[in-house]
């Protein structure tokens, strides 16, 4: 059956079912996918400077969201330009700018590759990547379709849509035309790496060697997006200067906010191991940061620095949430228990703006989120007043309470 073309082409509705043979991950990761407009990891281009609107209906389990990362499970968020992400049950919006990379995935944050390809191109681009993918059916024909246990992973149509799109993005695109024309010896390297790999996935499709074919072409989008990166725009230097300083601001208060929180719980008696974090590699990633920006590499800055915010962060949330857990707290006072409450909630609402600023929820979780807060707010600026009066025992359950309102917020944006 040949798929319809959307009424809308910049709204896309995202539904889930069971992977069939025509998902780009047929047996790979989660055994259910996203259906996007009926089909199954249906591939989107996408044009920079235009907005989408993805509207969601999974499930509870299955929050929707835009990745760097083929596999998501929760890795590599793209946020830049996104309102929604971790939407199961809503409206997510993208407007990808210039800075945006050739290549994004939609993918859910709990299970691994139920998604598919997101390509972005330049205004003028995206017709003839239409017509081209147009060209050769992504889904094999249902009536033809050989018995579910005969059919390959890899359809052939899967590859030739594949390579269609590689063809364009990897030897005709403005981004290979940049590429070829600068002096970054590095991105001159990828794009040869890219071109090798296109040149032997067509040699394996020709063989009829499908798999072979579609890993050797994603290799090569890989190294394709690599180079472009590496060779960004000018309006996309820009944009990559400005993302460069807010992640260095960014690492740099996880890392406060992280050796704040050691310190606290070292003084704890009986207690377990403190979850550790490489402290030496994250000065290296700042010191790595800095210097590659000093020499105009900011895509790869901002990559290192993203790499250590991410490690930032999964240190210090897996140390907050398990603190409970992981210590066996005695204190000598309920003033030095209060006391300890007390930082531990700050600990926790300090996470709050550096979360909606990382994670970039939708408007309407951002004030959700503000409710649980303010609660929490409210609840602990009851708690001072009545531990001053020497009721530390209702102070402390007070701060608790607190602190379980500021840990859903967080929740809310995807935060452990």
């Amino acid at each position: 059956m040949v798929q319809k073309e959307d009424v809308n082409p910049f709204v896309f509705q995202v539904t889930l079912g069971l992977k069939d043979p025509s998902h780009p991950y047929y047996g790979v990761g989660d055994k259910y996918g996203f259906i996007v407009d009926g089909v199954q990891g249906k591939s989107l281009i996408l044009v920079r400077g235009k907005t989408y609107t993805f509207k969601v209906n999974t499930n509870v389990q299955h929050d929707f969201y835009l990745s760097r990362s083929e596999t998501g499970w929760g890795a590599a968020t793209y946020s830049k330009g996104v309102e929604g992400n971790f939407t199961y049950n809503g409206v997510v919006t993208f407007t990808p700018d210039a800075s945006a990379p050739d290549v994004l995935y939609y993918q859910c944050r709990n299970h691994k590759n139920m998604g598919g390809v997101i390509h972005i191109v330049d205004e003028g681009e995206e017709d003839h990547v239409k017509v081209k993918l147009a060209a050769t059916p992504a889904h094999p024909a249902v009536a033809a379709a050989p018995a579910l246990e005969d059919r390959p992973r890899v359809s052939k149509g899967q590859v030739q849509q594949k390579l269609a799109f590689a063809e364009l993005f990897v030897n005709q695109s403005s981004a290979a035309r940049r590429i070829e024309g600068s002096g970054n010896t590095v991105a001159q390297g990828f794009l040869r790496d890219a071109r090798d790999k296109l040149q032997a996935s067509r040699a394996a499709f020709d063989e009829q060697h499908f798999e072979q074919a579609l890993a050797l072409v994603d290799e090569s989008l890989r190294l394709m997006s690599e180079a472009s990166r590496r060779v960004p725009a000018e309006s996309d230097q820009a944009a990559l200067q400005e993302r460069f300083k807010e992640l260095l601001q960014g690492v740099e208060t996880f890392q406060a906010s992280y050796q704040r929180n050691y310190q606290r719980l070292s003084k704890q008696r009986h207690r377990k191991e403190i979850p550790q974090l490489d402290v030496a590699r994250i000065e290296a990633a700042k010191t790595e940061a800095r210097r590659l920006a000093e020499e105009g590499d900011y895509a790869e800055a901002v990559q290192v620095l993203s790499r250590a915010q991410e490690d930032l962060n999964n240190a210090l949330t897996d140390m907050l949430h398990e603190e409970t857990m992981s210590y066996e707290l005695v204190f000598e006072t309920p003033k030095e228990e209060y006391e300890y409450e007390l930082a531990r909630y700050e600990s926790y609402e300090e996470l709050i703006p550096l979360a909606i600023e990382q994670r970039r929820p939708s408007p309407q979780t951002v004030e959700l989120m503000n409710r649980f807060v303010e609660k929490a707010k409210g609840i602990k600026a009851q708690a001072l007043p009545t531990a001053a009066k020497g009721d530390y025992k209702t102070a402390i359950l007070m701060l608790q309470g607190a602190t379980t309102h500021i840990q859903r917020a967080l929740r809310l944006a995807g935060v452990r």
